[in-house]
């Protein structure tokens, strides 16, 4: 069991007298109450709308615990309820609880009228001291690319609700965006029901600094306007195009499937590779030409240097060879083909590395939470709690639903194995 420590009682007097460690004292304290303290000290910068007469658990207190109960294997309001009962002596020593333990309608209500953006910038501002990737994804001489940005919308499935004392309460669509290099959430944006991505995505790219990275999202967010706003902020996109961007995707399609042309490409600029995956062998190839002088309306996408095609070649179960073939626009030079080829592959990193982890570790598609902002707020904290235990993850053999599943038998020896691999 973890022992309250001497700096950690130091730093809760500090808190009631509203003053700061200074970054000595900072570094002298224990691994747990540091990451606890820069938790705290973000946490209290979220604007608190109830009656001061009337509160009796802080804000802090109920974000710091539903994020500890979220990393130990709890995914709805009554397992985190449950957890803070069971785990209540140790987030007693580590949290600043005045009036004992809140009750579930408390914890509730409070993670229901936190502001999302407010949640989601104290979350990315305490994960950044642990990000230490600073090394571009790529660099020649002349150019530098730092990072992948991989953008795309979700659906959390239970989350809505014909009738409630609210109204009528939508399923919630979250769309973020996700940077390759550092393995982690970097923004969302929320897509009201009367809106869609389209709109959204241009506001989602101006939460991030996106100067030399390349941008990759689905055919949806393939929009003039999108491209625009990565341009004008010194940003790159490798863009596939389908049936909604009018005759381009048919221009392009013609044009690789002219021989001549193929083979005239192909010959300038080709890349492939080899994976196994799903108990068969994909060939993948990647053919890209800047020979887009004929390209109708080719000036309505801004900064347009390259078109390409993606062809992925695999047998299905029968043993039949399937063969199938995506297009691009890209402002790269199409001679950085192995460069395109990667971040055409990272599109999918989104689905793969965050996706996925939301829906089959954290259950989120199955989590009936019908306040509207109490699911946002959820959506954010399992995010941030994945990157905290993606740290761990790098340093143990053990996949992500079995470090949750060891951390809810052994709580507090199990923490403190996971903070202290943020400070590795």
């Amino acid at each position: 069991m973890a022992r309250k420590s001497k700096e950690l009682t130091y730093i809760l007097e500090l808190f009631n007298e509203d003053e700061f460690l200074d970054e000595e004292e900072l570094e002298l304290m224990n691994i747990d109450a540091k990451f606890i303290y820069k938790l705290n000290e973000n946490a209290s910068y979220i604007v608190d709308e109830r009656n001061l007469g009337y509160v009796l658990h802080s804000v802090e207190s109920i974000i710091l615990s539903v994020i500890f109960a979220i990393i130990a294997n709890c995914n709805t309001f009554v397992q985190i309820y449950l957890f803070m009962q069971k785990h209540f002596e140790w987030l007693d020593k580590h949290i600043k609880f005045d009036n004992g333990l809140p009750s579930l309608s408390t914890i509730k209500r409070v993670i229901a009228f936190i502001n999302p953006k407010e949640l989601e910038t104290i979350c990315l501002d305490s994960l950044r001291d642990f990000l230490k990737n600073n090394e571009p994804i790529y660099r020649n001489q002349y150019f530098i690319i730092e990072d992948i940005k991989s953008m795309d919308g979700k659906i959390a499935n239970s989350s809505d609700r014909i009738s409630s004392k609210d109204g009528k309460v939508a399923k919630t669509n979250a769309m973020s965006l996700y940077s390759i290099k550092n393995d982690c959430c970097e923004a969302t944006e929320f897509i009201e029901e009367k809106t869609n991505e389209i709109p959204t995505g241009p506001e989602l790219l101006k939460r991030v600094n996106i100067k030399n990275c390349i941008m990759v999202f689905d055919a949806l967010n393939t929009q003039k306007q999108t491209i625009e706003y990565i341009v004008e902020n010194e940003g790159y996109y490798v863009a596939p195009v389908k049936g909604n961007q009018g005759s381009l995707e048919e221009n392009i399609k013609l044009y690789f499937e002219d021989e001549k042309l193929f083979n005239i490409a192909k010959e300038k600029s080709y890349y492939f590779v080899k994976e196994k995956l799903h108990g068969t062998v994909e060939k993948r190839e990647y053919i890209f030409t800047d020979d887009i002088e004929w390209l109708y309306k080719k000036n309505e996408w801004k900064d347009l240097k390259s078109i390409g095609v993606a062809i992925r070649t695999y047998q299905d179960k029968n043993g039949k060879t399937i063969t199938d073939r995506r297009y691009y626009i890209t402002n790269l030079h199409f001679e950085k083909i192995e460069l395109i080829s990667k971040a055409i592959r990272c599109e999918w990193g989104i689905e793969n590395k965050l996706h996925w982890y939301l829906d089959t570790v954290f259950l989120e598609d199955d989590n009936k939470c019908f306040l509207e902002n109490s699911q946002k707020n959820l959506n954010i904290i399992r995010k941030f709690c994945l990157s905290i235990l993606k740290i761990f993850k790098n340093q143990t053999k053990l996949g992500m639903n079995s470090i949750r599943f060891n951390i809810s038998m052994d709580f507090e020896h199990e923490i403190e194995k996971i903070i202290n691999s943020l400070y590795k």
